[in-house]
Order: C-alpha cells, then sequence, then structure tokens
C-alpha cells in the first residue's frame, strides 16, 4: 500500500496503457462498424436497384407490347380492306347484266361524285374527288363500285380505332376516296397536296413484294403525317392504293400514358425520325423530325448508342437509363431515357432513415456498452495487473475480450436483413414467373375464314394452374386445349407449363386426339416425382368438314352453344387425369359442328365460383349463361360468361382460376 501511495505516476501509467489499447479497439470497432453498415447499405441500394431496373423492363415490354398492338391493329385491317377492296372489284365486273355505277356515282362533265341517297356508303363524312375514266369501259365503273362500297368499312375502321385518322382509296385512274373528308380537302388531296406520292409506293416496280409501306412525311402546312399505304391489284393490273392516315396525337397519348414515375419513352421510325414524345415541350424541333435536331444534345447522343446495346434490356449509359425495343408490326423502334441518379437517390432517400437509425442505436449500444465495460472491467483489471506484476506472482495477463453475449444480437439484425433480402427476391420470382406464365398463352385470338378461336383466364394467384391453347396444325386443322393441373401457385405454374409444352409438340404433329393424349400421359407419369396430375380436353376442328375430333382425360366436358341457342354438353369419354398412372390408352370421339356453332371450353374455376354466402355457381348455371349468348363473337362469349360469374361471386375472394376457350364457327 505504501508502493502505491508513494508513486501514483507509475500506477496511472499502468492503467492508461491497458486503456488506450481498448480505447483503440474500441474506436477501430465502431470504424468497421461504420464500413461495415456503409457496405451493406450501398450492398442493398445497388440489388433494390436492379430489381428496380427488373420491374422497369417488364412495364416497358408491357407498354411496347401496347404500341406494337395498334400498329398491328391497322396493318391487319388495312389487309383485311385490300381483300375486300379486290373481291369488290371481281363482283362488279363480273356483273354483266347491270351498270355497275348505278345508283351509286353521278358523273358531270367528266367529274364523278356520289350520288344522293346511294346506300350507306354515300355518308356525309366521305368525298370522293377526280375523273371518270370512261374510254377504260366496265373496268373503271367496276373500281369505282368497289371504292364506294369500301366507305362503309372504312367509316367502321375510323369509328372504331383511334389510331386511324383518316382512309383513302387512290386509283390509278385519276380518281381518289376519302373518309372523314370534306369536298374541298378531297380535291386538295387529288391536286397532289398530299406529302408523298402514294401510287409511287404501290406500283410493282417501287413494291415488288406487294406489301404495305410505312411512309412518313410532312404536308404543306408543315404538320407530320403518317401513312400505312397498302398497293390494290387486279390480277391484271395494279388498281391503286388504301392509305390509313395514323393519328401522331393519339400514338403520342398512348405512348405517354407509360406510369414510371422517371424518364420517358419516345418512338423513332427506322430513319431516326421522331414520331412521339410526351413533353413535346421540352423539345428542340418538333415531333416529325430528326432525332438529332429534335431531343436535346445529350439524350440524341445516348440514343445514336441505342444500336450498341442489348435489346429487351435496361442499360447504364452515362448516367441515363436506356431501354429500346424494335416493334413487330412496325419500323419503329420504342426507347426509354432516364436520369439513373434519381433512381438512386430515392431508393437512397426510402432506405436512408433506416440505416441511419440502425448506426445510431448500434453507435448508443456501443458507447454505453464500451463505458460500462471500461468502468466495470478494463480500469479494474489494469489495477489487477499493476498489483500482480508488483506482487510478481504472475506475468501480464491480455485485456479481456467483447463478451459473446453480444453476438446473437448481431446475428439477429443480419437476419432481418437477410429475411428482408429474400422476401424482395421471392416477390421478383414471383413476377418474373407470372410473366412467364402469361407469355406462353396465346396473346391474340386466331382468325380463320371459317372460325374464331379466343380465349382467357383469370388466375386466382400470381401464378395459375390453368391453362389454355389453340394452334392451326395445318391448312384445314385447328387445335384447342383447355386443361387445369392440380395444386396452386409455382409447383402448379411449372408442372402447367411442362404440360403445355408436350400437348402442343405432340398436337402440331396432327395425330388423333386419343393417341396424343396417351404419349403426354407416359411423358409426364415417367418424371412425375411430386404425384401431379393435370385434367386436360383437347380437341382437333377440321374446318372443311366442320367436325371435332376430341380426348378428354378427365376434365369437364365443354358446352356447344348451337345456333339456335340450346346449349349441349360434347359427351365425356370416362378417361382418366394426365400423369396418373402409365400405359393408359385414350379414346376419343367426334362431333358434327355447324355454322355459327360455338364451342365453349372451361375449368371448374367457373363452375365452383362460390358467393358471399357459400352458394355454388353450378353447371346449370353456366348452361343458362351460354345460352343467352346466341348470336354474339366468340370474344363476346367468353367475357359474358365470365361476368357472369363474377357478378354471382359479387365481391366474394376468387379461390381458383377460371380459365376459359370459346372457338365459333363463323356464318
Amino acid at each position: 500500500m505504501t508502493q502505491e501511495t508513494d508513486n501514483p505516476s507509475e500506477a496511472t501509467t499502468g492503467r492508461i496503457g491497458p486503456a488506450r489499447r481498448y480505447s483503440a479497439i474500441m474506436g477501430l470497432s465502431y470504424a468497421i462498424l461504420l464500413a461495415v453498415s456503409v457496405g451493406f447499405f450501398l450492398f442493398q441500394i445497388d440489388k433494390r436497384e436492379q430489381a428496380e431496373w427488373a420491374v422497369l423492363a417488364g412495364g416497358l415490354k408491357e407498354h411496347s407490347l401496347i404500341l406494337d398492338a395498334l400498329a398491328s391493329e391497322v396493318v391487319q385491317r388495312s389487309q383485311e380492306l385490300r381483300e375486300d377492296a379486290v373481291f369488290r372489284y371481281a363482283v362488279a365486273l363480273d356483273d354483266a347484266d347491270s351498270d355497275p355505277i348505278a345508283g351509286l356515282i353521278e358523273t358531270v362533265s367528266g367529274r364523278i361524285s356520289l350520288r344522293t341517297g346511294a346506300g350507306t356508303e354515300a355518308t356525309s363524312t366521305a368525298a370522293v374527288s377526280g375523273r371518270r375514266d370512261g374510254a377504260a369501259g366496265r373496268s373503271a365503273d367496276a373500281e369505282l363500285v368497289a371504292a364506294v362500297r369500301l366507305l362503309g368499312e372504312f367509316r367502321d375502321l375510323v369509328s372504331l380505332l383511334p389510331t386511324v385518322e383518316r382512309a383513302t382509296y387512290v386509283s390509278q385512274r385519276g380518281f381518289s376516296m376519302m373518309l372523314p373528308a370534306t369536298q374541298a380537302e378531297a380535291d386538295a388531296f387529288q391536286s397532289g397536296a398530299h406529302p408523298v406520292d402514294l401510287l409511287a409506293t404501290g406500283r410493282r416496280d417501287g413494291n415488288p413484294e406487294r406489301q404495305g409501306r410505312w411512309l412518313f412525311a410532312t404536308d404543306r402546312a408543315g404538320q407530320p403525317t403518317l401513312y400505312l399505304a397498302v398497293p390494290v391489284d387486279a390480277p391484271d393490273r395494279f388498281l391503286g392504293v388504301i392509305a390509313v392516315e395514323i393519328s401522331l396525337e393519339y400514338l403520342n397519348r398512348v405512348n405517354g400514358d407509360f406510369d414510371y414515375p422517371i424518364g420517358r419513352t419516345l418512338i423513332v421510325t427506322a430513319d431516326d425520325v421522331l414520331l412521339a414524345y410526351p413533353q413535346v415541350e421540352d423539345l428542340r424541333a418538333p415531333v416529325g423530325a430528326p432525332v438529332a435536331q429534335a431531343l436535346p444534345t445529350e439524350a440524341a447522343a445516348v440514343i445514336q448508342r441505342a444500336g450498341a446495346v442489348p435489346p429487351r434490356h435496361v442499360v447504364d449509359v452515362d448516367g441515363t437509363l436506356l431501354y429500346g425495343e424494335a416493334l413487330e408490326s412496325a419500323p419503329w423502334m420504342m426507347i426509354y431515357l432516364g436520369d439513373r441518379w434519381t433512381i438512386v437517390a430515392g431508393l437512397a432517400a426510402d432506405r436512408g432513415p433506416e440505416m441511419l437509425a440502425l448506426v445510431a442505436v448500434l453507435t448508443i449500444m456501443l458507447l454505453i456498452a464500451g463505458g460500462l465495460t471500461g468502468r466495470e472491467f478494463v480500469w479494474p483489471a489494469s489495477q489487477l495487473v499493476e498489483h500482480i506484476k508488483a506482487a510478481g506472482e504472475v506475468g501480464p495477463q491480455g485485456l479481456p475480450r467483447v463478451p459473446p453475449g453480444w453476438r446473437p444480437w448481431f446475428r439477429t439484425v443480419t437476419n432481418v436483413f437477410r429475411e428482408n433480402s429474400d422476401l424482395v427476391r421471392l416477390r421478383q420470382e414471383l413476377q418474373i414467373a407470372h410473366d412467364m406464365q402469361a407469355s406462353v398463352l396465346p396473346r391474340s385470338p386466331l382468325r380463320h375464314a371459317r372460325m374464331v378461336v379466343v380465349g382467357q383466364m383469370h388466375a386466382a394467384y400470381e401464378v395459375g394452374g390453368d391453362f389454355y391453347d389453340y394452334f392451326q396444325i395445318d391448312g384445314r386443322r385447328v387445335g384447342v386445349v383447355i386443361a387445369d393441373v392440380s395444386g396452386k401457385g409455382v409447383p402448379a405454374g411449372l408442372f402447367m407449363m411442362i404440360s403445355r409444352t408436350l400437348l402442343r409438340a405432340e398436337g402440331l404433329g396432327g395425330g388423333d386426339p386419343g393417341d396424343c393424349l396417351t404419349r403426354v400421359n407416359a411423358l409426364l407419369e415417367r418424371e412425375n416425382e411430386a404425384s401431379m396430375f393435370v385434367t386436360v380436353f383437347y380437341g382437333v376442328i377440321d374446318l372443311e368438314t366442320l367436325t371435332l375430333s376430341y380426348a378428354n382425360a378427365g376434365h369437364n366436358p365443354p358446352l356447344l352453344l348451337r345456333a339456335d341457342g340450346t346449349v349441349v354438353p360434347v359427351a365425356p369419354l370416362g378417361d382418366l387425369v394426365l400423369g396418373v398412372m402409365p400405359e393408359i390408352e385414350y379414346g376419343s370421339a367426334t362431333v358434327q359442328l355447324s355454322p355459327q356453332d360455338a364451342l365453349f371450353l372451361y375449368t371448374d374455376g367457373l363452375t365452383e365460383a362460390f358467393d358471399i354466402d357459400n352458394q355454388e355457381y353450378t353447371e346449370s348455371r353456366l348452361i343458362a349463361a351460354l345460352a343467352t349468348c346466341r348470336g354474339q363473337s366468340a370474344a363476346e362469349i367468353g367475357d359474358s360468361c365470365i361476368a357472369a360469374v363474377e357478378a354471382f361471386a359479387d365481391g366474394a375472394a376468387q379461390a381458383d382460376d377460371m380459365t376459359c376457350l370459346v372457338a365459333r364457327i363463323e356464318p
């Protein structure tokens, strides 16, 4: 005791040594804690950013499908107009017993006009301009009649498709038919006021492949104009061109509907001409100008590099997010431009408060723990070490380590963040599974001269177990499939994709439906370790004989809506579901169809739907709903039946996937 009292500096120095080392360790620990926290925060931001890019890419793909569908509809309707024009021309030319233009056209000094009261084609919104080629005889008159008969379809096209602003028939004989148009507009068009030579795009020397051409130009008023010009040919000569004028205002409005809050989409032609841009006030030049002139310099420079990046992927180009996808139905490209750092800042603002709170809590805990440990252990330990050294009993001992009791707390924090990451990844994977499942189902109706097939599915969860399919086997036969996989969720969705792939592969071979299901059952049962099964109805419709050959593996018998409004079930065959037992032979049967008959395929999600009072919809209610659909189109029949089930449910939770497919024989 005398030695401690007489030499306080030595005792103090001995205590300072371990304390300083402890302080250094605590400071290093805090620095490591900050570094790990910042690193973990940056890692989280990076993962969230990649997830945000995936969400953005998915939204852009859906947006491009919408734009492509608009262009595809215009192309399809233009082709149908061309076929109708050729047919009407041939009919008028072959009708030798009557004057083809009687009651339709008036001729004054060679100039032609629509006769008042000529019929539904002579609408007040249409106008004709030009002269009648009397020297050409009956051929010219037949073409005039065909053009007038097209006005009704022009009217339907302009009314039903907001994408279309005007439809025009331009004849090589020197006349044109327009809708909607005033007589002054038609005369100006005929005199050459249109910005491009439409006839030149339809002649065989300029268009040997006889396909529609997308034409972009600026008219005399300086307004950008976009056409789809389709040549019209008689067996022996070129008649003229059907020109569909596209509404750039509507195209830009649809393009601007992309709802991601950051960035914007634009449409560019193959010649680098700007077709659509949501914020026209930000442009240096109006829509219709080259991209390099219209867009800000930085954006134009980024777009010039679009060809060097992978399509359908969001990439970072000098801080600008770039996405490009070429449309299939038109020579256009949809491009997305967005500020990457705005997205990163938003993610950081979203996650930053949580991370700051965590660092603050850890800092306080570290300070409290360090102070308590220093006061309760380090300083007493230093005094004990000095006492032992002075007594000469034992050599110096090391400083105490961090108590093991802290380790579970750190593990808990790590697990919280790991579970959060797993949840985000699970949601992404479910969304990807949903998108993949939707992509394998037919996107558009199957249209044939004698039949229209359309299907729809309303999944109860993110991933459904139902599926439908239809495909052209050859020139006369069409296959239709509807199926229901046992179970729900991701396992059912995976088994559904396998079953759908096998069924389509076997069906495209064109064999007997029963033989096809026999082979598919053998393949499914052989590798079916999860003991799942699928009910399937597979039918082949012969469009020449109007017969349905079918096989049924335990599925609900389809319903046949006859032309007279009666509903009869297709006879069940009593065969077992697919994937359960090996070496099962599936039978097949045949049903005769008639014009205006509709075959309605469905899954039990419709008949087993429940209302809020837990009452089942039942097959009898479905038959009654289907009977009211007499005379409706295939799409209207499916919509009506689904709507009837949903109205019965009256807000009750959907317990099962609802899927239906309608194949209607045209009149």
